[in-house]
């Protein structure tokens, strides 16, 4: 009876084999791509802080490319690793002394923007809470910024801070 049951281990471990090494090799390849995408990830990320903090163009490290400027934002893409192991990694950054204009599209505006915003929507007599409402640690959302189809129906030349890329939703089209 042993034999038997030895003869039917070995049979499905060989027919397993294939699959047991795979599953072995995945997390060293695994790693290998994390290594490259590290790698790249982190020339962008360098080349970027350092194109910002001299408002200007650093050398361009090996394995890495710029396209040009649109609205005066840089993309830096570099790449890492060989085969099926190589990353890519992208990056954006401005160089403030093409656009002097803050990030603002050149508007300004009667009140600094708001570093962070309570769970509560503005009331009906003070749109944007910049009349009492707010205070100096937390502001109410304006009725513009509570949702998404609201910041799209808004409009940015009455605004009274800049609200432009609200929650991540993108640059306002008409700003």
């Amino acid at each position: 009876m042993n034999l038997v049951s030895t003869m039917v281990g070995l049979s499905i471990m060989g027919a397993a084999a294939p699959s047991v090494v795979q599953m072995t090799l995945a997390p060293l390849e695994a790693q290998k791509r994390s290594q490259s995408f590290t790698q790249a990830e982190a020339l962008a990320v360098t080349f970027a802080g350092k194109a910002e903090a001299n408002q200007s163009l650093p050398d361009i490290p090996s394995g890495c490319s710029i396209t040009d400027p649109i609205d005066s934002v840089y993309r830096i893409d570099c790449n890492a690793g060989a085969g099926k192991y190589r990353s890519k990694a992208s990056r954006s950054f401005r160089i403030a002394t093409e656009i002097d204009d803050g990030g603002s599209g050149g508007r300004s505006f009667l009140f600094e923007t708001p570093r962070k915003y309570s769970g509560h929507q503005c009331p009906q007599n003070d749109r944007w809470g910049v009349y009492g409402t707010n205070t100096k640690t937390t502001a109410c959302k304006p009725q513009d910024l509570w949702n998404k189809k609201n910041y799209l129906a808004s409009d940015p030349s009455s605004w009274l801070y800049d609200a432009n890329n609200h929650n991540g939703w993108g640059n306002h089209p008409d700003y």
